[in-house]
């Protein structure tokens, strides 16, 4: 099909997530268009054929009309974002009629899976094993002390709401009742509702993955599985390496929990087992691309083109042989980083990950580098700096707030 009469996509979040997608987009000839609230590291990929920056919601929502005017083709929208998919339910009536993108978007499901507390309800509801949890307001913590399991994690409900608080962080780490009152003390008011989660033991490179695009009728396009050997923050942050390997647990729960929802569209999952009983315990699922599904693609499984040809009804179908087992992943910088880390650490709260895996791999591809698409490189490197600088100004007194 030529480029010139494919129907367009547009993808929502330029982060090394949305470069994921802009790529499998646009090598397979469907023209792209970006749209981002600042510039991030896919503004600058040669895949897009424009790109809309517009830190105003207002303003972005009416400069995407305007790209697409009334009377053209409806445009695939593909959100990378939690925040961009509640963009995409916050102004359906008006983008319904120019765009069209998974049903999911629009209906109570997608807020089962962006609310931690009503998806581990209904993970309970149907004997799925997760993690504990608790829910309050930072005022009302110290009331949790004596009730909750330790070592937790506390963290925002809606952490993407407030990243500027964060400083890159994904919570707070509370190893018993003494480090819960040395934390509690240094949360933000403006952190919100709280969730104090339960740590599941053992590496990280223990966590496993799957993900899929799944069709209104219930069929499983590209499925991919996977386990992550790192993360970026160390412990408890998103992948920084990744192997594809069979995990048919973890499938086989995720697309469980998924026909239970009546789910439609992308959907990628983590599980962590417990050592302590053996449960293979749900941690999240994602209803949009994450960000290590450039390995999906390197694997073989093409998740966003098949959600493409879908939503834009191409008649195409993509070949459904399976993954290639042993592709690694890497996010190089933040993966340097909690290499050194463990390295200097020997004594934080979860061992060491094993990666060994990664010694064997068949395939290497990264988060940011391509060789047909360098300038992104440079564009994370500029980003990574900028932040650097920004929070060590910010630590020396000198800065404002954070940037989201």
């Amino acid at each position: 099909m030529a480029a010139a009469n494919m129907t367009p996509a547009v993808v929502l979040g330029l982060s090394p997530t949305g470069l994921y997608a802009v790529r499998e987009l646009g090598r397979a000839g469907v023209p792209v268009v970006g749209v981002c609230s600042e510039w991030q590291t896919g503004s600058a990929s040669r895949y897009l054929t424009a790109c809309i920056v517009e830190p105003d919601e207002t303003r972005r929502l009416e400069r995407l009309m305007r790209q697409f005017p009334e009377g053209s083709p409806r445009a695939v929208l593909i959100p990378t974002s939690d925040k961009d998919i509640e963009f995409i339910a916050a102004h359906a009536d008006l983008l319904s009629a120019r765009f069209v993108y998974q049903a999911s978007y629009t209906q109570d499901v997608v807020h089962t899976l962006l609310t931690k507390e009503r998806f581990y309800a209904l993970c309970e509801a149907h004997g799925v094993a997760y993690p504990k949890l608790w829910r309050c307001l930072p005022q009302e913590l110290g009331g949790l002390r004596d009730r909750i399991a330790y070592p937790c994690m506390i963290k925002p409900s809606r952490i993407h709401d407030v990243k500027g608080v964060m400083a890159g962080k994904k919570g707070w780490i509370a190893e018993d009742a003494a480090g819960f009152d040395r934390v509690v003390a240094g949360i933000p008011p403006e952190a919100g509702v709280l969730l104090l989660q339960e740590i599941v033991p053992g590496p990280e490179s223990g966590i496993t993955l799957f993900a899929a695009y799944r069709q209104a009728g219930g069929q499983v396009l590209q499925p991919v599985t996977g386990r992550k050997l790192r993360q970026f923050p160390p412990g408890f942050g998103s992948a920084s390496l990744v192997v594809t390997r069979p995990e048919d647990d973890s499938r086989a729960i995720a697309e469980r929990l998924l026909s239970i929802l009546s789910y439609t569209g992308i959907a990628a999952a983590e599980f962590k087992r417990d050592p302590r009983d053996g449960a293979l315990k749900v941690i999240e699922i994602n209803a949009r691309p994450s960000l290590w599904f450039a390995l999906a693609g390197a694997a073989g499984q093409k998740l966003t083109l098949a959600a493409y040809h879908d939503l834009a009804g191409t008649g195409q179908v993509l070949p459904e042989a399976g993954q290639t087992d042993g592709v690694v992943w890497r996010f190089v910088f933040k993966d340097l980083y909690s290499a050194m880390f463990y390295r200097l650490r020997p004594g934080f709260l979860l061992p060491a990950p094993d990666t060994s895996a990664r010694r064997a791999a068949v395939r290497r591809v990264y988060a940011v580098f391509a060789a047909d698409d360098p300038a992104p490189l440079f564009a994370e490197w500029f980003q990574l700096t900028r932040k650097a600088v920004s929070r060590l100004a910010r630590r020396a007194g000198f800065g404002g707030k954070a940037r989201a």
